[in-house]
């Protein structure tokens, strides 16, 4: 800070300089005496400019060789995440901002410091600003964030603390912060109460910020056994009266297996990653979706995704989505729901599982995407009498769709009359025809094949073998 101080000063010196001689200048010869004053003025700051300490080097500062250490070790994992702080814990944000390769990890970073702010990341407001329980819905709200950035390939944690650290004069109450981590497995929380009086806000936020950095570290899987955080034991003299050490609580609560929960209801979503990671209620934005039974995924789904992503995807990424609940047949067993996930795992492709049977249920948990749908599904999609015969509640539950953000792309399919229907074979309502501006003709795609046959090809085979 002095060192910032000394630069400043300097600074304002060499500004009264420059204001100084443009005057010198603009005065010309006229007023000889005038600028010999001023001159002299010149001179004198100069002299106050040279006893100014200003070290050339000490300008800027390098960070401890402990934490560069363990940021170049989280940048060198494959983990991203979004950090979120409120009252505190800000100087973590520049350490890893500051190390080369920041942006292997580095979604987003925010310091929601008002009240309203805060309200908005957490869609409401919490019981208590500087709590266990805030800690772990922020990092909640900055594992979803995460979701929305990343892509289904990417591992995501989200960061969230919330501190109530020194003020002048010192606060009542105790000094404290909380840091969580949430991502796929569980929650993590560590909470602080920190030696009171000992440490200025400074240092105190030097401290939540290297348990924030050491939360993170263990969320990648970096060893942290030797980044130890510089706890007060015994409290020093000018410590607050009463004041005791430093406390470090930590909670660890894993999440439950995340098909029951979807099945319960306790989740919207469960997306299954190409590489085997799960990511739990935390729906991602603008993807391309093909939703299905896929009873049983065969090629033809993938090369219809493949060719929708092309055709009009726009550089969004593609998945697949399995609705574990019908609306006529009720929920799937969590065995069924896993043996259909088991071919997505084995094929190495994106799955989101959900409990959304409805176009309008789908758009509220995937908003801004684009579902692909056979050209029957589009059919009877715009057909009153599956909206009880009414145009205007069919318009009504199309709204929602159209407020989501959600679009749709219709596949032929080839009808018992031999020919190919198409989007432009469907009387879509002009009201409804921005919500089903593409269709892929026959030669974008073709494939006569489905599950249902396949199916019965398959029990055909096994009553043969029986």
């Amino acid at each position: 800070v002095a060192m910032n101080i000394s630069a400043l000063r300097c600074g304002a010196l060499l500004s009264r300089v420059s204001k100084l001689q443009s005057s010198t200048c603009r005065k010309g010869t006229h007023l000889q005496a005038s600028s010999s004053f001023t001159r002299a003025r010149i001179n004198s700051i100069h002299a106050r400019m040279a006893s100014t300490s200003l070290p050339s080097a000490a300008v800027v500062s390098e960070l401890d060789p402990a934490v560069e250490a363990i940021v170049k070790a989280i940048h060198a994992t494959p983990t991203k995440t979004v950090v979120y702080a409120t009252g505190g814990c800000v100087q973590v944000m520049s350490w890893l901002l500051s190390v080369p390769g920041a942006s292997n990890t580095i979604l987003e970073v925010s310091v929601p410091y008002a009240r309203d702010s805060l309200v908005d990341i957490l869609g409401k407001e919490p019981e208590q600003y500087c709590s266990e329980e805030t800690a772990a819905q922020i990092a909640e709200a900055a594992y979803r964030r995460a979701a929305s950035l990343s892509s289904f390939s990417d591992t995501i944690v989200g960061i969230g603390a919330t501190c109530a650290l020194a003020t002048v004069p010192l606060k009542r109450g105790e000094h404290r912060a909380h840091i969580a981590c949430c991502s796929s497995l569980g929650t993590h929380v560590l909470s602080l109460t920190f030696c009171k009086g000992a440490r200025s806000r400074v240092g105190e936020d030097d401290l939540a910020s290297r348990a924030a950095l050491k939360v993170l570290a263990e969320a990648c899987e970096v060893d942290t056994s030797s980044f130890t955080l510089p706890t007060i034991t015994t409290p020093p003299p000018h410590a607050a009266p009463g004041a005791g050490p430093d406390v470090i609580k930590q909670q660890k609560h894993a999440r439950e297996d995340p098909i029951d929960a979807l099945l319960a209801g306790r989740v919207r979503c469960v997306e299954c990653g190409p590489g085997g990671q799960m990511v739990v209620d935390a729906p991602r934005r603008n993807k391309v979706v093909l939703p299905g039974s896929f009873n049983p995924l065969h090629e033809g789904h993938r090369k219809l995704l493949d060719v929708a992503v092309a055709r009009y995807g726009q550089g969004m990424e593609g998945c697949f989505e399995l609705s574990v609940g019908n609306a006529d047949k009720g929920m799937l067993p969590a065995e069924e729901v896993r043996r259909r996930l088991t071919q997505f795992q084995a094929a190495g492709l994106p799955l989101i599982l959900t409990s959304a049977p409805l176009f309008t249920n789908k758009a509220a948990i995937m908003k801004n995407c684009k579902f692909v749908v056979g050209y029957d599904t589009a059919y009877r999609m715009v057909m009153p009498k599956y909206y009880n015969d009414s145009h205007t509640q069919m318009l009504l539950d199309f709204a929602g769709l159209r407020a989501a953000g959600c679009s749709f792309i219709v596949a032929g399919r080839r009808d018992e009359g031999g020919a190919f229907k198409t989007r432009g074979d469907i009387d879509v309502p002009p009201e409804l025809a921005d919500l089903f501006p593409a269709g892929l003709s026959e030669s974008d795609f073709r494939e006569d094949i489905s599950s249902t046959e396949l199916r019965k090809r398959m029990q055909q085979q096994q009553q043969q073998q029986q």
